[in-house]
């Protein structure tokens, strides 16, 4: 991995391929890894750039990781600047300093997506919004983050990403996948309790987004899988529905996490919809 200094933390980062740069931003909890699978099958078309995000994998929460207590937390927007300065980074390296990118996000990193949508737009060349939603957590379901935040320590992320893990995947992959579990559960279980307080306390914190979605004038793409229990097909539908220039495609045999549970798909519609919208 290629370790990069944003601010006051050091990315480690995946960098492979060449042609436009389309940057990704992982879910919680997890890593790059998420996205290796797929940045593989799509290198001959993207410069595919796979970070760490801050405080996860390898890279490190940073001073601004932390709220003004000092208590872990990454808001949408701290994640969103930190790829912005990555990106303009890479752009510079690459004699091109004005240069917009594709942005793929999934879960978390879907709202990161939007965060970024709002606060680059000149940057954006084209969104890939993944698996996520556009509005807040409920007061329950912030409430339920706080408390993860507030109590999560090593002896208990074990349990925690147990429990997280049927609600990830699709039932075909739980049942006839067993090396695909067995590599996200490697990878939740290696996330450090700071990057998981810093995530929950981040996403129970964050706005809602949908104020955003009219006024995204890069064409986009809505990718979520087939069986995904978290954000459901009907629920990526009436989101590409309010987007003026959006695309819509299902990943087939996937939960969450298509980019893992079926990555030839996954490349297949990024590539789809990259010839439709930007052939010349």
């Amino acid at each position: 991995m290629k370790k990069y200094l944003v601010d006051d933390t050091e990315y480690y980062v995946e960098v492979e391929g060449s042609g436009p740069i389309l940057l990704f931003a992982h879910g919680f909890p997890f890593d790059s890894r998420l996205f290796v699978p797929v940045a593989e099958r799509l290198s001959s078309r993207f410069t595919c750039v796979v970070p760490d995000l801050r405080g996860f994998g390898k890279t490190k929460l940073g001073a601004d990781g932390h709220n003004s207590t000092g208590l872990p937390r990454v808001k949408m927007g701290r994640f969103a600047d930190d790829l912005a300065i990555l990106a303009a980074i890479l752009s510079c390296q690459r004699h091109n300093k004005d240069e917009k990118i594709f942005f793929c996000g999934l879960s978390m990193g879907g709202y990161i997506s939007l965060a970024f949508a709002r606060r680059r737009p000149e940057r954006l060349a084209g969104l890939i919004f993944c698996d996520s939603n556009v509005t807040a957590d409920s007061p329950e379901k912030a409430a339920d983050r706080m408390e993860i935040a507030a109590t999560i320590d090593a002896l208990k992320i074990p349990g925690f990403v147990d429990n997280m893990i049927p609600n990830l995947l699709s039932p075909e992959t739980l049942k006839s996948r067993p090396e695909v579990v067995s590599a996200l559960r490697e990878m939740m279980i290696s996330q450090t309790p700071d990057a998981i307080a810093a995530g929950s306390r981040g996403m129970a914190k964050r706005s809602d987004s949908s104020d955003v979605l009219p006024e995204i004038e890069a064409p986009v793409l809505v990718l979520g899988g087939e069986h995904d229990k978290l954000s459901p097909p009907e629920a990526l539908d009436g989101i590409a529905a309010k987007i003026s220039n959006a695309k819509r495609a299902t990943v087939p045999h996937a939960g969450h996490l298509p980019p893992l549970e079926n990555p030839d798909a996954f490349a297949r519609a990024v590539v789809e919809w990259y010839d439709a919208t930007f052939a010349n």
